[in-house]
């Protein structure tokens, strides 16, 4: 059998402008690793946590919920202030671009980037995405089909309540789309399904910034930063977090 290595957070120390970096759900931080080591050569401090949970045995997300990792977030936030650092950008990718837009209401960041996200899901979308993983990671384990079958079973029992909250979190941070105000750049795959590019117009259309921008990735699906248009969308960020003035245009 495979014997599969855990993931691990990133830390890049570089300038005085540090960005937190956010992955996705049942994903880990190798959604944000180009983009750090990418925005590190640009100088860049680049902080992409793990939260609880992720990146290890799928048995190890039953523990957990969406408040646990929205509290990683917000700890994460706080040990960049905790090192010094007062110039804070994040990036999130999918729900991590749901804890992103959550942060910006509550806290004073410079910009913020958000790639493939929903404006909404449903408890039974956000089970069956563990569902997967733990179906996946198995197989990629090498195991035989009768115990993955097996194996799966605590998770097919899993009851919808933390993912109706994990809905309620969604919904909520959409209704105070409109309390965010700083730079935002709202990037979405065209060959990822419908909703996120449907999405993507309603934040554009909601938030209350000045600067934003609006961008669609032809070749690019869910895991933007994984995909074949990954080196323009790092063009794209970069472009993006250096801009201080003038209004953004679709």
């Amino acid at each position: 059998m495979v014997n599969i290595l855990p993931a691990k957070e990133i830390y890049l120390q570089g300038n005085e402008h540090a960005l937190l970096l956010l992955h996705s759900f049942t994903s880990h931080t190798r959604d944000m690793k180009k983009v750090a080591a990418k925005l590190h050569e640009e100088g860049y401090t680049c902080y992409a946590p793990l939260y609880r949970g992720h990146g290890n045995a799928p048995e190890q997300l039953l523990q957990y919920n969406v408040n646990d990792w929205w509290q990683d977030v917000m700890n994460a936030y706080q040990f960049l202030l905790d090192e010094g650092y007062q110039k804070i950008s994040v990036i999130g990718i999918s729900i991590g671009g749901i804890f992103t837009l959550k942060l910006a209401q509550l806290e004073q960041l410079e910009q913020i980037i958000v790639l493939s996200v929903p404006v909404e899901k449903e408890p039974e979308q956000l089970k069956q995405r563990i569902m997967d993983y733990a179906y996946n990671y198995k197989n990629i384990e090498g195991k035989s089909a009768l115990q993955i079958s097996n194996e799966i079973e605590p998770f097919t029992n899993m009851p919808l309540d933390s993912f109706i909250a994990f809905q309620h979190f969604i919904k909520d941070t959409m209704l105070h789309l409109n309390k965010i105000t700083i730079p935002i750049a709202i990037f979405y795959g065209e060959r990822d399904e419908d909703v996120y590019a449907q999405s993507a117009e309603t934040i554009y259309q909601q938030v209350q910034s000045s600067k934003k921008k609006l961008k669609g990735f032809a070749n690019s699906k869910h895991l933007m930063t994984l995909g074949r248009d990954q080196e323009d969308i790092m063009k794209e960020m970069m472009e993006f977090l250096r801009m201080n003035n003038g209004n953004l245009t679709q």
